[in-house]
């Protein structure tokens, strides 16, 4: 994932990673294990978990090695400005990845971050 200016990273025991910066925070981790499920089921599931009324949902095809990319964003009025939760599968397995941030308009950053996201593969 590219995060564009100065970030503080974190990790916890759980797996997550985080990252900060001035009004903007994002968390990444592994999804559940899904067995006997494709990407299309685990995203409904994922949508009855998510709050409720998101402003908008987007999904993309795939490409770099990543099947594809689903995410719901939420705007809010109580001090954080928006939450966009990205996920992004590939061989039945999601990462989950959660950006909030302070100024509603400045949406672009965590768009681009979410569709940085890339396979890593071990050498």
């Amino acid at each position: 994932m590219e995060l564009s200016g100065s970030w503080t990273r974190e990790t916890t025991d759980d797996g997550v990673t985080g990252w900060h910066a001035s009004g903007r925070a994002v968390r990444a981790g592994p999804g559940a294990s899904w067995r006997c499920a494709d990407a299309s089921d685990i995203i409904a599931a994922l949508d009855g978990e998510l709050p409720p009324n998101p402003a908008a949902k987007v999904g993309e095809g795939g490409r770099d090695g990543v099947g594809h990319r689903a995410a719901w964003l939420y705007r809010h009025d109580d001090g954080v400005e928006f939450t966009l939760y990205g996920f992004t599968f590939v061989d039945g397995a999601y990462l989950e990845t959660v950006f909030t941030g302070a100024v509603t308009p400045d949406l672009e950053w965590a768009f681009d971050a979410w569709r940085s996201v890339t396979r890593s593969v071990d050498g």
